[in-house]
């Protein structure tokens, strides 16, 4: 009889024990996250033309869908944004211009050359732990955010058009 209850009581310890360790499992999940912004811009003619283009991004799309509601933490491994798909004029540029995701500015854009940066495959990173930090948590509070791009734009020699690639390769804990 005592060995029944010895043998009961281990086994009661070990379900519990499990159920507690079920709870405690996380599972990390690396994801790559693109997005685009299509970019036209018309003949300026002298003038720069303001512009103030955006994109959602989802986490609750793609492969992190099936868990919604069940991340925990968000770690981003590189961030970086690039031009990309140039057409057009060659002397084209940004005067002044600002990247953000919400509320968070991510780079600030001066008389940056838009052909030049596309035709050399320039990649840009993002690196600034206070940049990245502000972005997992908006994240991680929304499961989505906001890319901007914002500033002004001259292309007094005819017309561009291009696209700004943001990537991010990021970490997902789940816990279920």
């Amino acid at each position: 009889m005592m060995k029944k209850t010895i043998y009961l009581f281990v086994f009661a310890i070990i379900t519990i024990s499990c159920d507690s360790l079920d709870s405690l499992l996380e599972l990390n999940i690396n994801n790559d996250l693109t997005e685009n912004i299509a970019v036209s811009v018309s003949q300026t003619q002298g003038v720069a033309a303001s512009f103030d283009l955006s994109e959602t991004t989802d986490l609750n799309s793609g492969d992190l869908a099936e868990y919604r509601g069940k991340i925990s933490a968000i770690k981003i491994n590189k961030f970086t944004y690039k031009i990309k798909d140039f057409v057009g004029n060659n002397a084209g540029t940004i005067p002044s211009g600002t990247l953000k995701f919400d509320d968070v500015v991510v780079a600030e854009l001066t008389d940056f050359n838009i052909f030049q940066a596309a035709d050399a495959g320039t990649v840009f990173e993002i690196t600034d732990a206070n940049v990245l930090s502000s972005v997992e948590n908006a994240f991680l509070n929304n499961n989505t955010t906001t890319v901007r791009l914002t500033g002004t734009v001259l292309s007094d020699a005819g017309t561009m058009d291009f696209n700004v690639e943001i990537f991010m390769n990021l970490n997902a804990t789940i816990v279920d």
